[in-house]
């Protein structure tokens, strides 16, 4: 967790929580397990303990516990100068042990530091969908906001005047203007299992990672048809050829990295590539992969493509 990143898509990394358990094969080589296993083993550090396990082969594995750290939701807080934050590198929001409780305290801070855009990513759709798509997740919201504080252990911690006097005059804006919601996508199985209920989520800008891409990914309609127009009241176009059309407005493909990589057919990249042209959605080529994650570089077909989505605060 850093106010800068590695991460080119993204300038800082913010991890209120930590740990997490395998659900896809995208999950095979993860680079936070090894993270969290130093942080946990070789520092000592308390807050990733028995999170992580070494296995009879020798690799490293989650033990499936997430731990809330709530002395780090105030860290955005500190942050004035704005920037694109990845939320939970080291665990998933949505993880099924996360507490709605702690949710609600994560989206207060993300809706009371607005001049912040959050870069929400998740494998487990369903748990995000029912949360955003709960009129209660928004009350409960408003009401620590309208508190004026962040409950924290073993305090409390004051926020922004300025920021909140805007909050207070026009309410919570929802979904959250400032944050992006996005699924991991590695393959069409999991295309297919995912998209559909990212498409039912309400919110700003929904966007996909299909890193490490492991196939083919088909995103043409109708394979993902729209959910009611009140569920995306505003979002969706039902006519376009697009399922997706302004319901996916960003989508970031890479190879995968480290000492196990697996190969990224270049007909994958140029393919997603070639479908979002297609259908005018922001594309964000990350990495081609390897051992590193620079081995081989981010050109594709001679240039980068770093596209972010347009949204309502470029143009003010």
């Amino acid at each position: 967790m850093s106010d800068h990143s590695n991460i080119e898509w993204t300038d800082a990394t913010w991890s209120p929580t930590v740990g997490c358990l395998k659900v896809s094969p995208g999950c095979e080589n993860c680079y936070a397990i090894d993270t969290a296993y130093r942080q946990e083993h070789a520092f000592k550090r308390p807050e990733y303990q028995g999170t992580t396990r070494k296995l009879p082969d020798g690799s490293r594995n989650w033990t499936g516990t997430v731990r809330t750290l709530p002395g780090r939701l105030t860290l955005p807080l500190k942050w004035r100068t704005p920037r694109r934050i990845f939320v939970d590198s080291m665990s998933d929001l949505f993880h099924a042990d996360m507490p709605d409780e702690f949710l609600d305290k994560v989206f207060a801070t993300m809706a009371i530091t607005a001049r912040h855009t959050y870069q929400v990513l998740t494998k487990r759709p369903e748990r995000m969908q029912r949360y955003v798509a709960d009129p209660e997740a928004r009350c409960r919201i408003g009401r620590l906001m309208t508190l004026g504080v962040i409950l924290t252990a073993p305090g409390r911690i004051d926020v922004d005047g300025g920021e909140m006097a805007e909050w207070h005059q026009h309410g919570v804006q929802w979904p959250l203007p400032n944050v992006w919601l996005g699924v991991s996508v590695e393959d069409q199985q999991r295309a297919d299992a995912r998209i559909p209920l990212l498409l039912q989520t309400p919110a700003a800008v929904r966007w996909l990672s299909c890193e490490p891409l492991l196939g083919p990914v088909d995103l043409w309609a109708p394979r993902y048809p729209w959910p009611d127009r009140a569920v995306v009241e505003g979002q969706a176009d039902l006519g376009s050829g697009f399922a997706w059309g302004r319901g996916i407005q960003w989508v970031v493909a890479g190879g995968e990295s480290g000492a196990h990589a697996r190969p990224m057919d270049p007909g994958w990249a140029r393919s997603l590539r070639d479908q979002c042209q297609a259908a005018g959605v922001a594309f964000y080529f990350k990495q081609w992969g390897g051992r590193t994650h620079a081995a081989g570089g981010r050109e594709l077909d001679g240039r980068t493509w770093d596209e972010y989505p347009v949204t309502a605060y470029d143009c003010l």
